[in-house]
């Protein structure tokens, strides 16, 4: 059975990507288990991300002029303030407000695309992205803690964060062309090693203090991030698809409640027990997600 090219680009990689994400948070768990926090976590797998990317030097045809350079640096920036925002929201906010507010990333794709007139966007496309936002705000809900301060504070750095992810897939396919692909995206990685450093003051100790068995889960969980990020970045680089890939991509909040739920228990680090309430919210997320990834499919017709 042959794949065609764009269903390979626009639909199997993103899959492919949010199950490697999937398997990222349950590694995440597990270093989690060990006392490694997630600073410490983000750089080494911005470390591994990058090396993965290096190959692709020997596709590349040839280096635009100097002058260029500066879009995968910014690129670079935004990634890297993304993720800074993204766990700012998560650790010093409220997760139950900040996880579902990420989700606007899939609103702010196809907004920025419009925007700047990169792209036409397809009306199924807006109805795809819109239904996928909703269902994972949906797969993330939980019971609030009420503290408005601390949840407005979550909504605004994760609402920020969201917007940084949706700008760097927006200018990665921008720009990845005019780089004929292999160079833009080794060069953006590498300097986010370089932007990563403003991680370090937050770690809670150093990495070589970290015990030789806390190193395994560390390395999987960068070792899946780097994957995912090569699987779901070439797709936006190669296909110029950001809008569709993220909706597809969107599925790694389910496949990471699927997984947690499934090998949670053997891995020593399984799912609390969920509230009726809450199952119900998750299900019906669930639901809204498979109707977004449907809608996307019917719009290649």
């Amino acid at each position: 059975m042959i794949i065609d090219s764009a269903v390979f680009g626009v639909f199997v990689l993103p899959l492919l990507a949010a199950i490697l994400f999937a398997m990222a948070a349950v590694s995440l768990r597990l270093t989690a288990k060990h006392r490694i926090d997630v600073w410490r976590v983000s750089f080494v797998s911005n470390v591994v991300t990058a090396l993965a990317f290096q190959p692709l030097w020997f596709a590349c045809e040839g280096l635009p002029p100097f002058f260029l350079w500066w879009q995968p640096m910014l690129v670079a920036v935004l990634f890297v303030a993304g993720q800074i925002l993204t766990l700012v929201s998560l650790t010093k906010g409220d997760i139950s407000v900040a996880a579902p507010v990420l989700g606007l990333k899939l609103i702010f794709v196809p907004l920025f695309l419009a925007l700047l007139g990169i792209a036409s966007v397809p009306s199924r496309i807006w109805v795809a992205c819109l239904l996928s936002a909703v269902a994972l705000m949906l797969l993330n809900y939980s019971e609030g803690t009420g503290n408005r301060a601390r949840a407005l504070f979550s909504a605004i750095t994760a609402a920020m964060g969201a917007g940084a992810f949706a700008m760097f897939d927006v200018c990665v396919q921008l720009w990845s062309q005019a780089w004929n692909q292999g160079g833009f995206l080794p060069l953006t990685f590498l300097c986010s090693i370089g932007m990563s450093w403003v991680m370090i003051p937050m770690f809670e100790s150093k990495l070589r203090s970290l015990p030789r068995h806390a190193w395994a889960p560390l390395a999987g969980a960068a070792i899946f991030f780097a994957l995912q990020a090569m699987a779901i970045v070439g797709s936006v680089a190669f296909w110029g698809q950001a809008a569709a890939a993220n909706v597809v991509y969107s599925s790694r909040g389910l496949w990471s409640l699927i997984l947690i739920a499934v090998l949670g228990s053997w891995l020593g680090v399984p799912e609390k027990g969920l509230l009726p309430r809450v199952f119900a919210v998750r299900l019906t997320g669930a639901c809204a997600l498979i109707a977004a990834i449907v809608t996307l499919a019917f719009d290649r017709n």
